[in-house]
């Protein structure tokens, strides 16, 4: 039977696996496996295992609805793992399963919800961490619900998170009799914790600096006796530090991060002595591409022995896998190209490494390697069936070279089966800037376009990662530059190549895409229609509404007061006058990152000048968090933004 192409509502049926977790002894790997509930409209996941030789099928092992981040104690015994039952993230805690049989039970009785978790070498003992001190606004009385909030710091509102009540702090929790021990105190947040291999200390990162409650992102690695005591800090307290974990000889640990506060530095593994007798070092300096550390995934490095370890790292929009030594100037690529590994599992002395990947036109699946590079097997099959039903369009590179000999490489996706004629083209611009395309997440996006009959463009212009730090720093000071320049070349080279039709282009992008969307129509009248998702619209009132305002006080080059004529020049709100581009504009309500009130002030805008405009409000959300139906919802309005304004496509439907 032929196969059908994509349909927007097809994302209910894709599967992601997630966060894989490789048991001591090799012989099974635990991961996360999400889906759609279309009647909630949400996410539901639970927890599978499989044996990584493929010797049996792959099942599930928690029936959710909401279970993630496996974790496999040393000594093989249990799987421990974080659950949240009936919707309530408040609720979040520890679950504990005995592998020689019985019923998950809930570990511990914690004063807040559990975030994350890691055991102790001996399995007695897990770290975890848990938000302390939110206040139960359920069971307060009237007064307290209506009471005011006072906020004393810049960083008080997180996107994904809302306001940041209470603080992340770190209790050990005792396995036989699920007592728990408080570890940190202060008004200081504490993240991903780790067990030195004897289990005398811990390793956590937080941020403790003075300004703390003023910014965001930042934070350092820090030491502590595990049965508490006074934390002693590793590294300079500039930059960012996440997932700090000990060598397995307990002499150094390895994180990823960046040692400086620059907000388009790229991120990167580096090591410290455990001891704190020498400062940090990039591990492989001279590979000049970035450690891939995004919200929401798992620690993109794991040591495979005591001076060996493997990372994921961003190489010309994929994500791959390479074996780094210390004190080698390179590491050495075990995964290559046309991949976005998104989690890695392997133990030291173990050969086998799991991880999860996607690529656009490959939904996400388990794969099995090794740390020698044997080639890639697919442990997990959990998208067959809908790969047996849909075909899917296929991806391809392709790179432009500027006259400045600048080369900017940018992905397409054309329908399947398409008649040997030049298609409408539909460019796509990724967020950030510092991001890539392309995306697994995006999947059921693009290729809902590609099979609406377009040529869909996912370009990587300058200030895009993956291509080297020169490259992601070319855009800083010039949003709209050469960035915008690099975005129409990608466009002109389809075009030239017979693929793309001139008139008949379409662009949409969210964020820092959003904020190039609405450049791009005010600067030229080459798109037929355009889509502004959260779009960056106005710089000074950007600066002053998000939660993380030294981001755009970066990007403009100072504060408003002082670079006023910076922030009109980078803003598109200035050049709204010249549209002639019918422009949708999309926005969640919810949005931290992007408020809301960026995308009113497009909207208003152009209304008020005559020009024609849409405005779609989504009620909750964050700046890239949605419900299934809206997500949905939204591929469907841009394909019919973009259909209403085909005027060859409106003549074909009338003949």
């Amino acid at each position: 039977m032929a196969k059908r192409s994509f349909r927007p509502e097809d994302a209910f049926r894709l599967r992601t696996a997630s966060d894989p977790d490789l048991s001591p002894d090799g012989r099974r790997v635990a991961f996360a496996v999400s889906a759609a509930d279309e009647k909630e409209d949400g996410l539901r996941s639970s927890i599978w295992v499989a044996p990584p030789d493929g010797s049996s099928r792959p099942r599930p092992f928690t029936e959710g609805p909401a279970d993630k981040s496996p974790r496999w104690s040393p000594d093989g015994r249990w799987l421990a793992y974080i659950s949240t039952a009936d919707g309530r993230p408040d609720d979040a805690h520890v679950r504990l399963a005995p592998l020689d049989g019985g019923t998950p039970a809930r570990l511990g009785e914690l004063p807040g919800p559990v975030s994350q978790i890691a055991w102790s070498p001996d399995s007695t003992r897990l770290v975890v961490v848990c938000r302390v001190g939110v206040p139960d606004r359920a069971k307060a009385g009237a007064p307290e619900r209506n009471a005011p909030r006072v906020v004393r710091g810049l960083a008080a509102r997180l996107d994904g998170v809302g306001w940041q009540d209470g603080r992340r702090h770190l209790f050990v929790v005792d396995v036989e009799s699920g007592s728990a021990r408080r570890l940190t105190r202060g008004e200081y947040d504490h993240d991903d914790p780790s067990f030195s291999p004897d289990g005398a200390t811990i390793v956590f990162a937080s941020d403790r600096h003075p300004r703390r409650d003023d910014r965001q992102f930042r934070g350092d690695a820090w030491v502590m006796p595990a049965g508490g005591g006074r934390p002693r800090r590793l590294t300079n307290g500039k930059g960012r530090v996440a997932f700090p974990v000990f060598s397995p000889n307990g002499k150094t640990v390895a994180f990823a991060g960046q040692l400086t506060d620059r907000w388009n530095e790229e991120t990167h593994v580096f090591v410290v002595p455990a001891d704190g007798s020498a400062g940090a070092e990039m591990v492989a300096p001279d590979l000049d591409r970035p450690a891939v550390l995004f919200p929401g995934l798992p620690a993109p490095v794991c040591w495979i022995g005591d001076r060996e370890l493997l990372m994921l790292v961003g190489d010309h929009g994929s994500v791959t896998l390479h074996r780094a030594r210390l004190g080698d100037r390179r590491s050495r690529e075990v995964v290559g190209r046309d991949l976005i590994i998104d989690g890695i599992a392997a133990r030291p002395g173990r050969r086998t490494v799991a991880f999860t990947a996607a690529w656009p036109d490959r939904p996400s699946e388990v794969v099995v390697t090794t740390t020698g590079g044997a080639e890639p097997a697919p442990l997990t099959r959990l998208n067959s069936d809908f790969l047996a039903e849909v075909e899917l369009a296929p991806v391809s590179r392709s790179t432009v070279t500027r006259p400045d000999g600048t080369e900017v490489e940018y992905f397409t996706l054309l329908p399947p089966g398409r008649a040997p004629e030049r298609l409408p083209l539909h460019v796509d611009i990724h967020g950030g800037p510092h991001a890539s395309w392309p995306s697994g997440r995006w999947l059921a996006f693009h290729q809902a376009i590609a099979a609406a009959g377009y040529a869909v463009v996912l370009p990587n212009p300058r200030g895009s990662t993956s291509y080297g730090q020169a490259f992601a720093s070319a855009c800083t000071g010039d949003w709209g530059g050469g960035d915008y320049e690099d975005i129409l070349a990608c466009c002109d080279d389809l075009i030239e190549r017979g693929v793309g039709d001139g008139e008949r282009m379409f662009a949409s992008g969210g964020s820092y895409g959003g904020f190039m969307t609405s450049w791009l129509v005010g600067h030229t009248d080459r798109f037929r229609a355009a889509t502004a998702i959260a779009a960056v619209i106005d710089q000074t009132s950007m600066a002053l509404t998000t939660e993380i305002p030294e981001f755009a006080v970066f990007n403009m080059g100072g504060l408003p007061w002082s670079h006023r004529d910076e922030y009109e020049l980078r803003s598109p709100l200035t050049y709204l006058p010249n549209v002639t581009t019918p422009v949708l504009v999309i926005h969640w309500e919810g949005d931290l990152r992007v408020p809301i009130g960026q995308g009113e002030e497009l909207y208003t805008g152009l209304r008020l000048l005559g020009k024609k405009a849409e405005l779609v409000r989504y009620p909750g959300g964050f700046h890239i968090q949605r419900t299934p139906s809206q997500a949905i919802d939204h591929t469907r309005r841009i394909l019919a933004w973009d259909g209403q304004h085909d005027t060859r496509r409106k003549k074909r439907a009338r003949h």
